[in-house]
């Protein structure tokens, strides 16, 4: 069993402190994505659970021992770092023998496991090679391969495709995330890119500046984020904001956004906001609509913007434009070449739009099912 546990884990580097009290549960045999931006304590966290660096408080556990004393030679991990640290002086074969020879593994069985990664790996042509000799994804599937033969049951990554281009990567996440499902092996995954953590991660635990933002499924993340921080970090285009300021109407409690272009009125579970309470509206760029006479949608509500600009994908479009002093974005699939200055009325569904407090940023637990709007629909 390779369960990887940490218990009120702490980093202090002197008196700075870079990660606080991180408390997570990475299950056997799956793929856990620590994310956030740079400088938020990702890779640090990281090098504590590989024994690199020392932890100033807290416990890390592996399949339920303590491991914050014990060498990094006696986890049962191996690890591959951004520079894929390859010996230049020696060939790709004896770069992923190497550790195995350092383990005084016998010849035969070293033979037997570099047959077997570099048939999984496909890079038999490149074992008389140097390190110099290979392009980035050559040098990342030697590194690869050298975690493969180690046969530890946790593999920790500390941004393994950063160095490579955009096709390349793209190609690499897929095969990466075969690779561990295949080999059945856990993977702790460091990453500031959000589309590789939500498109290889089984869960991850996003970090800024040193603590924990939330923890769970991507889906779950990108749908449900607990607070505006990981609601503008996850997504691409980010999420489209407005302000506003809680009110009362009636028997119910609802947000204005600050321009009165719109009146939201969404009742919220077992809350008591103060009046004014400043708020934040947040929807996604592909959850807003174009409406249009021939394609009525009766429960959109709606508001018109004048194009700022255009971006054309290919497969689909973003659309700029300003609402409520800020810039938002639409995204829609397909190709629509609008002009600067068109005119368009977009709306939106209730049920789509998430709504934060300004002061602390977190998210405010709605009910969906009883959701009120003012009578302002599209046409």
């Amino acid at each position: 069993m390779a369960k990887v546990e940490l218990q009120q884990v702490s980093k202090l580097y002197g008196q700075q402190q870079v990660v606080y009290d991180i408390n997570a549960e990475i299950q056997d045999g799956e793929f856990y994505v620590l994310l956030g931006p740079s400088g938020c304590g990702k890779s640090t966290t990281l090098r504590m659970i590989a024994g690199l660096e020392t932890i100033s408080s807290g416990l890390v556990l592996i399949s339920g021992q303590p491991m914050n004393h014990v060498p990094p030679s006696k986890r049962s991990i191996s690890m591959v770092f951004q520079n894929y640290a390859l010996y230049p002086h020696l060939t790709v074969e004896e770069n992923i023998l190497f550790g195995l020879q350092v383990r005084r593994i016998a010849k035969p069985e070293c033979q037997r496991r570099l047959t077997k990664a570099v048939e999984m790996l496909g890079i038999g042509e490149l074992l008389k090679r140097k390190p110099r000799q290979l392009s980035g994804g050559q040098r990342q599937r030697v590194a690869l391969g050298r975690a493969i033969v180690s046969q530890h049951p946790i593999c920790l990554m500390d941004e393994p495709l950063s160095n490579l281009d955009a096709q390349l990567r793209g190609q690499m996440r897929t095969e990466l995330k075969k690779l561990q499902q295949d080999l059945g092996i856990t993977m702790i995954y460091v990453t500031h890119d959000q589309v590789e953590a939500m498109t290889m991660g089984d869960r991850m635990l996003i970090l800024k500046e040193g603590r924990v933002q939330q923890i769970g499924r991507p889906l779950d993340v990108y749908n449900r984020p607990e607070n505006l921080f990981v609601a503008e970090f996850i997504g691409s285009p980010t999420i489209n904001t407005a302000s506003g300021v809680w009110e009362r109407r009636g028997n119910q409690w609802g947000v204005r956004l600050k321009n009165g272009i719109q009146s939201l009125f969404l009742p919220v579970d077992q809350r008591n906001i103060a009046p004014n309470t400043p708020l934040v509206l947040g929807i996604r760029p592909e959850f807003l609509e174009r409406y249009s006479p021939d394609n009525s949608v009766s429960d959109l509500q709606c508001f018109t913007v004048s194009v700022e600009e255009t971006e054309l994908l290919g497969s689909e479009t973003l659309v700029g434009f300003n609402l409520a002093g800020q810039r938002w974005r639409a995204k829609w699939m397909g190709q629509w070449q609008f002009k600067v200055g068109d005119s368009l009325e977009i709306g939106f569904r209730f049920e789509n739009i998430l709504l934060f407090e300004q002061s602390t940023g977190k998210l405010i637990t709605v009910n969906e099912r009883t959701m009120m709007k003012e009578e302002k629909l599209c046409g």
